[in-house]
Parts: structure tokens; sequence; C-alpha cells
């Protein structure tokens, strides 16, 4: 049996669990080493474009800024920042009945995956024309 004294020896001293002993080997990746150049220069001349307007809609609606939506055949795919096409923020973006974000099963009934993919490739051949 312990005695009172080595209960309270006991008691004092902290455990240290193995979790805290090892160092986590997680870096932050900088934007620069994720994008190439190519991809740098395409995206700011994206921001930059001046007649940009909603794929679904058409317009350019001033209160509600034009995003880009990355266009993947899964959700696992990795983005590739040449198939972007814009979208209206809150309406047909992130929130509203037709939007790839809110409602993905309508967005792929109303609008193919051909249909996307030439719409970002026609933005894409743009840009290239541009540059050269």
């Amino acid at each position: 049996m312990f005695t009172k004294s080595m209960q309270l020896k006991k008691n004092k001293v902290k455990k240290q669990s193995k979790f805290c002993k090892k160092k986590s080997f997680i870096k932050k990746k900088s934007v620069k080493k994720i994008l190439t150049k190519e991809e740098r220069e395409y995206l700011l001349w994206l921001q930059t474009r001046e007649h940009t307007v909603c794929f679904v809609c058409g317009k350019r609606n001033l209160s509600d800024d034009i995003e880009w939506h990355h266009v993947k055949e899964r959700s696992s795919d990795k983005k590739n920042h040449f198939r972007l096409i814009p979208l209206c923020g809150s309406k047909h973006h992130r929130h509203g009945e037709l939007s790839p974000h809110a409602n993905p099963s309508r967005w792929r009934e109303t609008f193919s995956m051909e249909l996307q993919l030439k719409y970002a490739a026609g933005i894409y051949e743009e840009y290239l024309n541009t540059k050269f």
C-alpha cells in the first residue's frame, strides 16, 4: 500500500501525453507555391476583365459581385483554374434555387458539363488572344 505522503506526491506529478511531445510538421502552403505563373496571370486577367456577365442570367448585377466558379466533374477533382465560369455572387453561386453550391443536382440538370466547359474554354481562348 501507499502511504499518505506517497499518494500526495503521486497526485502532484502531472502526466504528459504522448501527443504533446510530437511536433506537428504541417506547413502552410503559400499561394505562390500552389499556383503557377500562368495561373496567376490568368486569374489576375479575370479580375480585371471588364465585360464579365453572369453565366446563368447574362447580367452584370452591380449590387451583387461576380464570383468565379470552378467547373469540376466530381467534387473530388482538383480545381483547375483555367475552367472558371462567372456567376452572380449570392444569387447564382452560393445561394438561390439555381446555384452549384446550394442546389447541385438542379444545377447539373439545367446546365450540362459540356456547356459549362465550353463556356469556360471560350473565356480562356479570349485570354490567350489578348495575351499574344
